[in-house]
């Protein structure tokens, strides 16, 4: 049996996730609820194996060691950023990448 692993959202990914889904919401209210349900595929694609998805490479940040944070593509254009600590998984931004996102790191 696979290990499974508890997938935490930072407050801050969950005030994104909820921006994100709202904005969605307001042109299309399918397209916001389609957002969401990926997001939780995702989820359960997280706990049951985050190592599936590859490092975050083209993250440079100051003070955050290389091969630290994951990433996870999902409703064709939202990213999801996160890192494995034992048997947790902390998604902690949940990006659009359409846009400049140079003031998240």
């Amino acid at each position: 049996m696979a290990q499974e692993y508890k997938v935490r959202l930072a407050r801050r990914a969950d005030e994104m996730l909820l921006t994100h889904t709202e904005f969605l919401a307001r042109v299309n209210v399918g397209a916001a609820r389609k957002l969401l349900a990926d997001f939780k595929k995702v989820t359960e694609l997280l706990g049951d194996n985050p190592h599936t998805f590859s490092f975050a490479d083209e993250l440079d940040v100051p003070n955050i060691p290389f091969e630290t944070y994951r990433k996870c593509v999902f409703g064709k254009r939202y990213k999801a950023l996160y890192l494995i600590e034992d048997s947790d998984v902390y998604i902690d931004v949940i990006i659009d990448c359409r846009q400049e996102n140079k003031n998240l790191y």
